[in-house]
């Protein structure tokens, strides 16, 4: 019998390469890696891609001390020049899943914050001859996915918006000092050559399902990057959380239809003041895992013969990449899905494009519950039939503390009780 590695699973079921090693903020980083670097243009719609891949290793072993002093001294004047640009760079970083201890250079990221800081997978040479080699270790598709749900959009208008939306977040001509500086570093390390670049052997390989999702993530997308009034760090964050918010409800939502049960919702604990909401959302993440670890399993049957590693590798993909973007308390320990400040950030710029408001109402049932199955209020829970095993204000109690929440971030303006309205905030 033949044996079924995950990607080949997570492919078939989800579209993409959904698994543990490519989970949290890695998704986001590839999208950024093949937006910025393809060789073809921003969201080209050619058949095959080729991207332009940096290891920006100079900068990544310069943070982790793993630069031998003869190629630092030949870069940065002076030890103290070196330890403040390390201490810059540190602030750039990247959280990871999983870092059980200090973490090398090869797990050392940064947000791709300019067009500079943008980089691929590095790692060690296997051989004395080879110091550094560009190959995929986390970036293992699930952006590559995502980049071409993107790039291969039927609507021709919104595909346009995308191009200059990204584009505008990624200019060729603006050369901040930190673009400068990392332009510098990035310059020092290993790269494809500008005659040769790599050809992308695995978003080619994507399974485009054609459907709402896609859509949702389009669309959002979309909206996103329309933010010019908000800074470029805000929608870089705001694109790579909504890219791994997008993901984990992908994932689970087709799970479900696979599973034959569409009906459960991600159920989020905003307020942290009643147990039965808690313990709800705590079973909801387990069951939502418990079926994607099912449909899986059974489609491995089908294919071959799928080992306990590889349903690992399934299964971690989604805890990971929902506490990356916000949508868990933590990445680890007693879990429940919740919103925190990236997650509401990253869904209220999806929600609403530029200069548009939304009444906080349609916010938390049309766009949260409708579009995106989350369910926070107490109309969702009601719609979700939830309210027959729980009592209707503990929803108000949790949609009353998201409005805190959120009002508190920015997000939400209180023009009277019956008057809430939701905005991105930026300049009008």
């Amino acid at each position: 019998m033949a044996t079924i590695s995950a990607p080949q699973i997570t492919k078939k079921l989800f579209g993409g390469v959904f698994d543990v090693d490519g989970s949290g903020h890695y998704p986001g980083l590839e999208l950024i890696n093949l937006v910025v670097c393809c060789k073809e243009g921003t969201l080209p719609s050619d058949e095959k891609i080729h991207v332009f891949r940096a290891a920006h290793d100079f900068a990544r072993q310069l943070i982790t001390d793993k630069l031998d002093h003869e190629r630092k001294d030949a870069v940065l004047v002076g030890e103290h020049t070196a330890i403040v640009v390390a201490h810059l760079l540190r602030c750039l970083e990247l959280e990871v899943p999983n870092v059980v201890k200090t973490k090398g250079w090869e797990r050392t990221h940064f947000f791709p914050y300019t067009r500079s800081l943008v980089h691929w997978d590095a790692r060690n040479g296997r051989q004395a001859s080879l110091d550094v080699q560009l190959e995929r270790r986390y970036l293992r598709g699930a952006g590559a996915y995502a980049f071409s749900v993107l790039r291969h959009d039927p609507n021709l208008e919104r595909l346009l918006k995308l191009r200059n939306g990204f584009d505008a977040l990624y200019p060729r001509e603006k050369n901040s000092a930190l673009e400068l500086l990392a332009a510098t570093l990035k310059s020092q390390g290993k790269c494809d050559p500008d005659d040769n670049p790599s050809f992308d052997t695995i978003e080619v390989l994507s399974e485009l399902h054609n459907d709402k999702w896609e859509e949702l993530y389009r669309d959002g997308t979309c909206n996103i990057l329309s933010h010019t009034n908000l800074p470029t760090v805000q929608r870089v964050r705001a694109i790579m959380n909504w890219t791994s918010i997008w993901l984990c409800l992908l994932e689970s939502d087709r799970a479900l239809s696979i599973n034959g049960d569409s009906n459960l919702a991600v159920v989020v604990d905003c307020a942290g003041t009643h147990s039965q909401l808690r313990r709800a959302s705590q079973r909801c993440l387990k069951n939502l895992t418990s079926v994607i670890e099912q449909v899986s399993r059974e489609e491995g049957a089908r294919q071959g013969a799928l080992s306990e590693q590889q349903v690992s590798k399934i299964r971690g993909f989604f805890a990971n990449t929902a506490a990356a973007s916000g949508l868990l308390n933590s990445w680890k320990g007693r879990r429940h899905f919740t919103l925190r400040l990236p997650a509401l950030e990253a869904l209220v710029m999806a929600a609403i494009p530029i200069y548009e408001e939304m009444e906080f109402e349609k916010f938390i049932y049309s766009w949260l519950y409708e579009n995106c199955n989350i369910v926070a209020g107490r109309e969702s829970a009601s719609k979700a039939g939830m309210l027959i095993a729980f009592d209707g204000t503990i929803f108000e109690e949790n949609e009353r503390k998201l409005a805190e929440q959120m009002k508190s971030a920015g997000l939400l303006k209180m023009f009277s009780d019956a008057t809430r309205m939701v905005s991105p905030g930026g300049r009008f």
